[in-house]
């Protein structure tokens, strides 16, 4: 694939939000909430028919994600087809970065020899904090890789209504979770994801190494694709699975910036969550998580 300069975004992309498949959406949030999250009720999808709830952040947001009420095309497996994902067990099935226009960032795509699906729309309804009811304009599309890769994927997400999305009174967390720092991925070969990921962040890799890369998003935030093995040498048995076999990998980590890291000790334990001290971040294992392990660390900004 090769870059057109003039279908370049302006700036780099930063992570939208966070797909997280679930098995069972209501025993997924009373996990999350568990965690001292700040969960939000069930919702559908007005038109695809699948259903979340949602833990907001300040930039971005995770969705536990549940299909089995979608609509026939999103169960279909030739267009989204999730269900594989439960062959390493529940989490991270895909990641949204975000656009400012949909059909201009289709265009840049496909210049670079992409194929991108069709804008679809992820509307939802929602309770204000006020108590009024409102409704989401989220919509989005998808550049899915081929076979085991497609959870190597990413999509593409633009939300008319930040205010629906981003609502700050839904991001006040026990634990203290500000925001996502990093995401990092399990690959076989994190050599061949390169190019997908450079090109679908419209910038050049900040940091490559033999056991994988980095970027660093429009906020700051990270991303970042390594090797089982050096995965297994960073965080051990926080981790759902030691290789993705029989995919070619996934997203495994999240690290959040906590606000107060004492508070955060305490919403854990009294949650009863299993959790690391490593060198002054707390770790979740994935299996307390829902198959995605999280780090919480110091707020540095």
């Amino acid at each position: 694939m090769s870059s057109n300069p003039q279908l370049s975004p302006k700036r780099p992309k930063s992570l939208d939000h966070f797909l997280l498949l679930v098995k069972d959406l209501e025993h997924a949030a009373k996990t999350y909430r568990r965690l001292g999250f700040h969960v939000r009720p069930i919702a559908q999808h007005l038109d695809i028919g699948s259903s979340n709830c949602v833990v907001h952040f300040a930039d971005t947001y995770l969705e536990l994600f549940w299909f089995e009420s979608a609509a026939d095309a999103l169960r279909s497996d030739t267009l989204i087809p999730y269900l594989d994902r439960f062959q390493c067990g529940e989490g991270m099935a895909h990641v949204s970065l975000t656009s400012d226009d949909l059909v201009t960032e289709q265009e840049r795509l496909k210049e670079m020899g992409f194929q991108p699906g069709p804008v679809t729309s992820a509307r939802r309804k929602i309770t204000m904090p006020g108590g009024s009811e409102d409704e989401t304009a989220s919509s989005c599309f998808y550049i899915w890789r081929d076979g085991d890769a497609r959870f190597l994927s990413l999509f593409f997400s633009a939300h008319p209504r930040p205010e629906t999305i981003f609502i700050p009174q839904y991001a006040q967390h026990e634990n203290t979770a500000v925001d996502v720092t990093r995401l990092v991925y399990m690959s076989v070969d994190p050599a061949k994801d390169a190019p997908y990921f450079s090109q679908a962040f419209g910038k050049r890799l900040d940091r490559q190494h033999a056991d994988g890369f980095s970027f660093t998003g429009a906020r700051g935030e990270v991303t970042e694709v390594l090797t089982p093995a050096a995965a297994v040498s960073r965080y051990g048995e926080l981790l759902p699975c030691s290789n993705p076999d029989p995919l070619a990998g996934f997203a495994l980590v999240m690290h959040l910036r906590a606000g107060n890291m004492n508070r955060c000790r305490e919403a854990l334990q009294r949650g009863n969550v299993a959790f690391e001290d490593r060198d002054g971040e707390l770790g979740v294992p994935a299996s307390e998580a829902c198959g995605c392990a999280l780090i919480f660390e110091h707020a540095r900004r």
